[in-house]
């Protein structure tokens, strides 16, 4: 990820290239134009960070390297004003660098570029007995595979966990480490032509490159799941071509944007720790384990495939006497076209055709197709119409049509091979799912006097599906808002809104769409999907701002949703989320400014399931229960203060605290084993802390220079039941286990100033 410091660099100073020749421009033409560059800010500074743990989570979404950094702000105009120049850049030479140029002449043309790096990092010193051979490929030394396979042949009716973990703890012990996280290089070039005139045109290129790794889960069965880091090359472009058209009661904006995405590494391969040479049984899938040893000595996984997006849009607003009438329209084609994987790479295994016949599975020839040959066309309309009765009324209608429209081409599979380990003589075939949906509402509007706003709307959201369980389903949805200032210095906003969703029945049958030929249901029939089930819902704003004095201001807002699913007798039962926020603020002059602010949110989730074997279980006592409820409060404060004329500080505190329970409830009697133990609760579901303070001194010597002394302190716990006990092996997983855990860290920075 470093050498991404060299590009940052190198676009730096290629932008700063480009302000050259055009100030030798401005120059050549005389000081009558007097174009004029100044030096806004520029600021070296030199940071220090420090850890006690090398958890990832410290630098996240933030390069805190060790070194020198920068920050530039560059401006020029000409004396009429008519022309400008800017120039920016944030973190200079940094894996999360800023860099942004801009040029124009006012009402005639501009021309935008920003260079924006994102960095990702999702954990450090992760294991794996793997080496990255090339883009995609991960291989274990022929000796370790060799010796895997024949401890693991030898003694299968000792392989339990105990058994292989001492097995693969000196192999561990000297495995790869390896950092895993993703660098994000994005490009924007944008170039306006006549931005005041009644037409003008505008032609903007997006470019990211995505490069690194993140976790991802390979797998050879349910006892034999490895996670790797997944290889990332992606390139995605997209380039916009529009034109616009403003007249004084109506306007017109259209244009054309296309995006492609090329994924350097299409594919990954991964060895097989227990395994140097392919075979196959019956029960491959559940290798290393007693049942068997068998399987596949190289796995492989598609990843994101190539494809383009064509759209064409057009929006437009007129204004018929006391009626105006907003409208937008776009069509957009995705297509997709990457060529398929044979079934596996184990040549142990034999394929059978639909005939009866049988065929070479690692040969991609002997596939029903080629490619995939996907595609997709989407329809986006939408329209607002609305106008006034009256002086103190107004009414307005809204609508909106969203088509997914899939027309990915079928194709049937006579089977396929189950963990890379096995051949499953079960048809499948693959669902190009579709959906249309619709919005239609209409708003009456009252003016009350001149402080206070009511107005009333109702809506209808009507969802039509293909290959789902519900076909189709309608969401009334009625809304009041009400706005007012009572008096000048205190303003509140409120709203409601109630929704009542109802299908027209559930086919529980769907999920087996995907077989060729159904070969039963295994999940219970009265277990619905939560985005297609029966609810209703209530949601709630309110939101209250108060300027009490000139100094002092003070906001307050309570937010919630409560949904119901009454109707699901399995699956989500309920989700209600409630939150509060204030915040207040003191700013007597420019030399003084103070805020506090705090915010609580608290959510509630319960669903119920059902525990069944081949066959669903139509049994209550076989139900299982879980209501999850999280927590979080945060709270902050900060001041900023000028004094003895040249010195200004800067202080804040920031403290973040989230708890998450989870309580499950069981019943004895059910399945399994007829004498279910008691359930396990979580009391550490998703628990984390987070307190930042931050301080920085400022002293100006004069008003070019100035000299900034900061300290950054951050202590993070987490204590997470997905993360508790990890190690680098448990039963049926290798794992990376990266550090993205606790940590507490610092940075300590030290700033020269100056302006010119």
């Amino acid at each position: 990820m470093r050498i991404t410091r060299i590009t940052a660099l190198a676009a730096g100073a290629l932008l700063w290239a480009s302000l050259a020749p055009l100030a030798a421009q401005e120059a050549a033409q005389g000081e009558a134009k007097g174009f004029s560059f100044r030096v806004d800010q520029f600021v070296l500074s030199y940071m220090n960070s420090d850890t006690d743990t090398n958890s990832a989570k410290f630098s996240e979404y933030r390069d805190l390297e060790d070194g020198v950094t920068g920050m530039l702000r560059l401006s020029g105009e000409s004396a009429d004003g008519e022309r400008y120049l800017d120039f920016n850049a944030d973190n200079i030479a940094y894996d999360d660098a800023r860099y942004t140029f801009g040029y124009g002449v006012v009402g005639r043309y501009s021309f935008d570029v920003d260079y924006n790096l994102i960095v990702h990092n999702f954990g450090n010193d992760a294991r794996m007995l793997f080496n990255r051979t090339g883009g995609g490929r991960y291989e274990i030394a022929d000796a370790t595979q060799t010796a895997l396979q024949n401890a693991a042949t030898a003694n299968r009716s000792l392989l339990t966990f105990a058994f292989l973990n001492n097995l693969l703890a000196p192999y561990i012990a000297n495995a790869t480490r390896v950092d895993v996280g993703l660098q994000r290089d994005r490009l924007r070039v944008r170039a306006d032509l006549g931005k005041m005139a009644a037409f003008n045109w505008g032609v903007e290129y997006f470019r990211e490159e995505r490069d690194g790794t993140r976790p991802f889960g390979a797998t050879f069965g349910f006892n034999n799941i490895t996670e790797l880091p997944e290889p990332i090359d992606y390139t995605t472009q997209d380039t916009e071509v529009s034109g616009e058209w403003n007249g004084e009661k109506a306007g017109l904006r259209f244009g054309y944007r296309m995006s492609t995405f090329k994924n350097g590494i299409p594919t990954v391969y991964w060895d097989n720790p227990f395994r140097i040479t392919n075979s196959t049984d019956a029960s491959a899938y559940q290798a290393p384990g007693t049942s068997s040893v068998a399987g596949a000595a190289i796995g492989f996984a598609d990843l994101a495939p190539d494809n383009k997006s064509d759209q064409l849009f057009l929006t437009g607003r007129a204004k018929f006497g006391t009626w105006f009438l907003n409208g937008s329209a776009a069509t957009v084609t995705m297509k997709q076209d990457d060529a398929l994987l044979p079934y596996t790479l184990n040549n142990s295994i034999v394929g059978i055709n639909f005939n009866g016949s049988t065929f070479d599975p690692t040969n991609a020839a002997n596939l029903p197709a080629r490619n995939a040959d996907n595609k997709v066309d989407v329809t986006n309309l939408t329209a607002q119409a609305g106008t006034d009765i009256g002086e103190n009324f107004d009414l307005t209608f809204r609508y909106r049509y969203y088509d997914y429209d899939n027309t990915s081409k079928r194709i049937e599979f006579p089977g396929y091979v189950r963990y890379h380990g096995v051949w499953e003589d079960i048809a499948r075939v693959n669902v190009p799912y579709s959906y249309t949906r619709d919005d239609i509402s209409g708003e009456f509007g009252w003016n009350i006097g001149t402080k206070s706003r009511l107005a009333l709307s109702y809506g209808l959201q009507t969802w039509d599906r293909k290959y789902r369980e519900v076909e189709s389903s309608d969401e009334d949805v009625l809304r009041v808002t009400f706005d007012t200032r009572p008096f000048d210095k205190l303003t509140l906003r409120a709203r409601w809104e109630n929704g009542d969703r109802t299908i027209d029945g559930y086919d529980v049958e769907a999920s087996e769409a995907t077989f060729l030929h159904p070969e039963g249901v295994t999940l219970p029939e009265a277990l619905r999907r939560f985005d297609e089930a029966e609810r209703s819902y209530d949601d709630y704003n309110l939101q209250a701002q108060w300027f009490a004095t000139d100094s002092w201001n003070a906001t307050f807002g309570v937010t919630g949703r409560d949904e119901d699913y009454d109707e699901s007798e399995l699956g989500l039962v309920s989700d209600d989320i409630f939150q509060y926020n204030a915040e207040i603020a003191y700013v007597p002059s420019d030399a003084l400014s103070f805020y506090l602010f705090g915010q609580w949110a608290d959510r509630q989730t319960f669903m119920i399931s059902r525990q069944s074997g081949a066959t669903p279980s139509t049994r209550e006592l076989d139900n299982w229960e879980v209501d999850f409820d999280e927590s979080t409060a945060t709270l902050g404060l900060g001041f900023t203060s000028t004094f003895a004329e040249r010195w200004t500080a800067d202080v804040s505190l920031r403290r973040s605290d989230s708890n998450g329970d989870a309580d499950f409830t069981a019943f004895a009697g059910g399945l399994p084993l007829g004498t279910r133990p008691a359930a396990q609760d979580f009391a550490n579901y998703e628990d984390n802390e987070l307190t930042a303070a931050m301080a920085k001194l400022g002293f100006k010597i004069n008003d070019r220079f100035n000299l900034g002394l900061g300290y950054l302190w951050e202590d993070y716990t987490l204590d997470s039941f997905i993360s508790q006990d990890l190690q680098f092996y448990l039963p049926g997983a290798l794992l990376l286990n990266g550090n993205n855990g606790s940590y507490e860290g610092s940075v300590l920075y030290f700033d020269v100033g100056m302006r010119f």
